[in-house]
């Protein structure tokens, strides 16, 4: 996909030239911090699916967001909060289910944990794909 690198740059002493304090590459997920005074370069990258799905979708639909994110050194706490909340809402929409399941309950009470297992992914991949619509592809 992209790699989207700040306005902002700073002399290296190292590569002996003026670099990007931040840069973000959406291929690899990964975004790196150039600190200036400390001449070292601080990388994250980010292993959760979509968290990679929301940037090749932002990459593809709104290209200026992430540059400004980028180019305002913010992209990091903005896909840390993005992370948690469709972490947090996934987790919620499961407990949900498996609260107010029948078929779960029924499970649980016949102590059917090949039946629980299922449901719980059942569960997990529906949740999935209700709350990436509303929180990842926009």
């Amino acid at each position: 996909m992209s790699r989207y690198t700040s306005e902002q740059t700073a002399y290296s002493s190292l590569k002996k030239k003026y670099v990007p304090l931040w840069k973000l590459d959406t291929n690899t997920v990964t975004f790196t911090h150039f600190d200036s005074d400390t001449q070292t370069e601080e990388s994250k990258t980010y292993n959760t699916d979509f968290i990679r799905y929301h940037l090749h979708f932002s990459d593809s639909h709104c290209p200026d967001r992430i540059r400004r994110l980028v180019n305002d050194g913010r992209i990091v706490p903005y896909l840390d909060d993005m992370e948690r909340k469709v972490s947090e809402a996934i987790s919620r929409q499961v407990e949900l289910w498996k609260q107010t399941g029948s078929c779960y309950q029924k499970a649980l009470l016949s102590g059917d944990a090949e039946k629980i297992l299922g449901l719980e992914n059942c569960f997990v991949y529906m949740a999935r794909e209700a709350v990436f619509e509303c929180m990842v592809y926009i």
